[in-house]
């Protein structure tokens, strides 16, 4: 043994006497600096697409799909109907989003931008798609880099992104400043949303885009200008398969709050609801939480947006949980609030009920040529009508409270728009006549503040929220799978523990 030590004592000491020699020493594992040998590595044979397709997910993609559901054809429609939308001689440029570190070289769980992965269906970082005027597409992927790819996985590769994703042009970032200034000098147009982040990783191709003298020439010249609009125009309207992705998220989410309302009972953890709907959600197949869920015992469900889901809630008191998930990029985004112990009490009750009715009356509305403003309007006039009849502000009329003190009680919109993002569509205006294949929600709401004058209705808060679909003939509640009827509710709460 002893042998055997002084041996490794002395390798050790080698070994820091060639660190010290060289200035220091370097981890292969976290550095970010390859050994030379690794980057001269050569290629593997084929190419790598750096996601399931479906030669390597037979499961879940069917041939010609570049997402679930999704096929390679879908995605050029797309980019042609964009095209269509240019000036002529116009180019778009739309980055893949960066990647964002949390602590050193740890990241962040990878989101793609929405706009990217509806024109390229690419579900990964360092790339930048460039469509002009005349339909063709170039699309700038990640050099090959095996130092990376052990680390990080395979990444998408040119001859991928032209035999897989339909690129009429691919090729390395590297060579992205020569030939995207080639591109940009001859264009009349630039349309790109230039708030759009770098990130922090130096290769993010933003940063190198920014840098490039024909772009900042464009800027000065006023011919910089933001594509987002005509993206939110084409992502408004959503295609069949679109909407068969929004009605399984929206079931996913609908089946995780079930899943909730039976297993409350007094003295259940806000964090124990909010990690079951997670677990349901992805374990019926979503990728991600579409925001974090919001799950507000008693007075905390005033707050809109609370999120500390810290606490246990008592027997006696609601809890409003409103949560979501991405099912292949589509979101859902589902509220309902129950009594944890079984049963509203009287007051609980009739602000529920209140907030129930003008549900249902949004959704009576909700059809092609409305527009979500006018909703808006008629869950404002309903639900001061029920601020007056509850006689939470006493004396007050309902056409008082209509002119602006119903915001105290009702700050948000009854609706947002619904998609690839949460609020997804944004630059579209609420006063736009809906049509079939719009997606939104119904969400409206009643927040007491818990104060003594609003006497036994003193921190109640309800909101009630479902995704719609707008139809041909009316509308399709893709999240019905959920009751919000006060009978079925009170039936289900604690039905797991039975």
């Amino acid at each position: 043994m002893a042998g055997v030590t002084s041996g490794l004592r002395r390798a050790v000491q080698r070994v820091l006497q060639g660190a010290s020699s060289t200035g220091g020493s370097s981890s292969a594992g976290l550095g970010t600096a390859a050994p030379a040998a690794a980057a001269a590595a050569p290629a593997r044979s084929g190419f790598e697409a750096g996601q399931p397709t479906p030669a390597t997910h037979p499961d879940l993609l069917r041939s010609g799909e570049l997402l679930p559901g999704l096929a390679a054809s879908e995605f050029a429609a797309r980019r042609a109907a964009l095209a269509a939308m240019l000036p002529p001689g116009a180019v778009a440029l739309v980055p893949a989003a960066p990647l964002v570190y949390m602590s050193g070289v740890i990241p962040y769980p990878y989101r793609q931008s929405a706009d990217f992965l509806y024109l390229t269906g690419v579900t990964q970082p360092y790339a930048l798609a460039a469509i002009d005027s005349s339909q063709r597409y170039s699309l700038f992927v990640p050099d090959r880099d095996s130092w990376r790819e052990q680390w990080d996985g395979a990444r998408l590769g040119v001859e991928a992104a032209e035999a897989v994703f339909g690129a009429d042009e691919a090729l390395p970032l590297s060579q992205m400043p020569s030939r995207l200034s080639e591109v940009l000098s001859g264009a009349t147009t630039v349309l790109f949303d230039n708030d759009r982040p770098s990130g922090q990783d130096p290769a993010c191709a933003v940063r190198a885009l920014r840098q490039l003298a024909p772009f900042q020439e464009a800027q000065k010249q006023h011919r910089l200008l933001p594509l987002r609009p005509l993206l939110h125009r084409l992502r408004w309207r959503k295609s069949p398969a679109e909407l068969a992705l929004m009605r399984q998220s929206a079931q996913l989410a609908a089946a995780a709050m079930r899943d909730c309302i039976q297993m409350s009972h007094p003295g259940v953890h806000e964090h124990q609801l909010a990690a079951a709907f997670e677990h349901r959600c992805k374990v019926g197949g979503a990728q991600r939480m579409a925001y974090p869920p919001v799950v507000a015992g008693g007075a905390d469900a005033c707050t809109i947006h609370y999120s500390r889901n810290d606490k246990a809630v008592p027997g006696g008191q609601m809890v409003l949980l409103d949560g979501g998930c991405e099912f292949h990029g589509y979101c859902s985004d589902v509220t309902r609030t129950w009594p944890v112990g079984g049963r509203y009490s009287g007051a609980q009750r009739a602000v529920y009920e209140a907030v129930l009715d003008v549900h249902r009356a949004s959704l009576e509305v909700c059809r092609p040529g409305a527009t979500l403003r006018q909703l808006h309007h008629i869950s404002v006039r309903l639900l001061s009508d029920a601020i007056a009849q509850l006689g939470i502000l006493p004396g007050r009329r309902a056409s008082d409270i209509m002119q602006g003190s119903y915001r105290r009680f009702y700050p948000h919109s009854v609706g947002h728009w619904l998609g690839l993002d949460t609020h997804d569509s944004s630059s579209m205006s609420h006063d736009r006549p809906l049509e079939p294949g719009v997606v939104l929600t119904i969400e409206p709401g009643l927040y007491i503040p818990d104060d003594p004058a609003f006497g036994r209705f003193a921190g109640i808060g309800v909101r009630i929220e479902d995704d719609v679909a707008v139809t041909a003939g009316g509308h399709e509640v893709l999240s019905s799978d959920v009751p919000v009827e006060v009978p079925a509710v009170e039936e289900m709460v604690g039905a797991a523990s039975l």
